[in-house]
């Protein structure tokens, strides 16, 4: 049950094909899975009234999405920290979830969406996009579409792996996206 319920929300993130992955916190979900140094996978629990939600991601690949130039200049708009690395930048999402009346949408960023969607959804306000997918489409179609199937094939390929014995736990092959 753990592992169906990280392959549903994470496939892509386990990976290496996404950054990050946010899903709710529910039964299925074991506390400290992942303690005592994973290479690959850190874990964050973000507060909001209603529940808890995880954030699921890679240190490596989430510092690399944040290094994009439209991505930092909004979020040192949202009051991010101008020179922050990936701690700081997490630290803020965090409190952002506790203290903001309305949910920080900025988290796209950090799951990997392309900027121009995460903008748009933004600035539309979740209205008027061009498709929708695991995420609302403001720019390139295409390219969103190709990023639908390739996370899909990601969960695809590991409900395999599991449906054949493998298991998460240990896995190093699987999860730096060697077989």
């Amino acid at each position: 049950m753990f592992e169906d319920g990280l392959v549903r929300f994470c496939a892509p993130v386990l990976l290496g094909k996404k950054p990050a992955a946010l899903f709710p916190k529910k039964n299925w979900w074991e506390e400290g899975f992942f303690c005592g140094g994973n290479p690959y996978m850190e874990f964050l629990t973000l507060s909001r009234a209603g529940g808890a939600l995880i954030l699921a991601y890679r240190p490596d690949l989430l510092a690399a999405t944040l290094e994009n130039h439209d991505v930092r200049g909004v979020l040192e708009k949202l009051d991010y920290p101008p020179a922050g690395g990936v701690e700081e930048y997490l630290r803020h999402l965090s409190w952002r979830f506790l203290a903001s009346e309305e949910f920080p949408h900025e988290v796209g960023f950090f799951l990997g969406y392309p900027p121009e969607d995460v903008l748009g959804f933004i600035h539309h306000r979740g209205a008027h996009s061009k498709f929708c997918g695991m995420w609302k489409v403001y720019g390139d179609v295409a390219k969103a579409d190709a990023l639908f199937r390739e996370y899909g094939r990601c969960k695809q390929r590991l409900l395999e792996y599991f449906q054949n014995g493998g298991v998460l736990q240990g896995s190093a092959n699987l999860l730096s996206g060697r077989r």
